[in-house]
């Protein structure tokens, strides 16, 4: 089922954040990966990358998936959620809850991240 393997790959994107393992991180990334982060910050892969694995900028500490609706199509796939993230940015903890809408590209070996914007959680 596509909504199983999409969240596989949401998990395995938090554990890549959180250990802040960069190849790990580089392996789920569709080379074309675009970002909007919910500070209005595009981001392609390489300052994705820089940003939340490389760089002291953010320091993910924890990441909770909810309420994930995933929408399938031809080679690719479109995945709405809830996050509740827990980072530090300049060594203060921040933590709060937010909307994810996420593009993803299957691939030979599975599902690529290839696009996505993140936004405070307005009814939170």
């Amino acid at each position: 089922m596509v909504a199983t393997e999409i969240l596989r790959t949401l998990e395995a994107k938090t554990a890549a954040l959180i250990r802040r393992d960069a190849d790990a991180l580089d392996a789920l990334l569709d080379p074309g990966f675009t970002y909007v982060n919910a500070g209005g910050r595009v981001l392609d892969k390489a300052a994705f990358i820089e940003t939340y694995c490389l760089s002291d900028q953010v320091v993910f500490l924890a990441q909770e998936t909810a309420d994930l609706r995933v929408t399938p199509h031809d080679g690719f796939a479109v995945a709405t959620l809830a996050l509740h993230d827990r980072f530090m940015v300049q060594g203060r903890i921040v933590e709060g809850d937010y909307r994810s809408l996420c593009v993803f590209r299957r691939a030979p070996l599975g599902w690529l991240w290839a696009a996505g914007q993140t936004m405070p959680d307005p009814t939170r």
